[in-house]
């Protein structure tokens, strides 16, 4: 098995891969919402960060961890994610709004260190608690 393909199967990074396309997801609507439609920094990044989650749930539940997949249902999977994702969504937005209004920095690095903060959070609760194999694993 080639390096590439034994670091790909790793949870972590394979939920790296998943957040730099959620990353991209969510600054191109943070741009769209923030500098081309003229919404506050906080609102825009809500907007911009509820739906790139969406995409990171899709891909986290058919890639990521497909191979830690309970007897759980979609429902309860996606309920579960977004639960223990709003804590990093608002507190990004929370964060990105107070880097760009009070520390005056550029949107783009108020994101990169919201998504930084954000990272180790959201791996816990993916990897430890929704997808979390304590219940009987589904065959394959």
């Amino acid at each position: 098995m080639s390096l590439a393909k034994k670091l790909v199967s790793i949870d972590f990074v394979r939920f790296c891969i998943v957040g730099v396309a959620g990353f991209i997801i969510n600054y191109a609507l943070l741009s769209l919402f923030y500098k081309q439609l003229g919404i506050h920094i906080f609102v825009s990044q809500l907007l911009a960060s509820e739906i790139a989650l969406f995409h990171n749930f899709a891909m986290h539940n058919n890639w990521t961890y497909r191979h830690r997949k309970t007897e759980k249902t979609l429902k309860n999977y996606l309920i579960e994610f977004h639960a223990t994702s709003w804590v990093a969504i608002i507190g990004s937005a929370l964060l990105v709004g107070f880097c760009v209004r009070v520390l005056h920095f550029d949107y783009t690095l108020a994101l990169i260190i919201s998504s930084a903060v954000a990272l180790f959070w959201n791996f816990f609760w993916t990897k430890y608690f929704i997808w979390n194999n304590k219940q009987k694993p589904l065959d394959d």
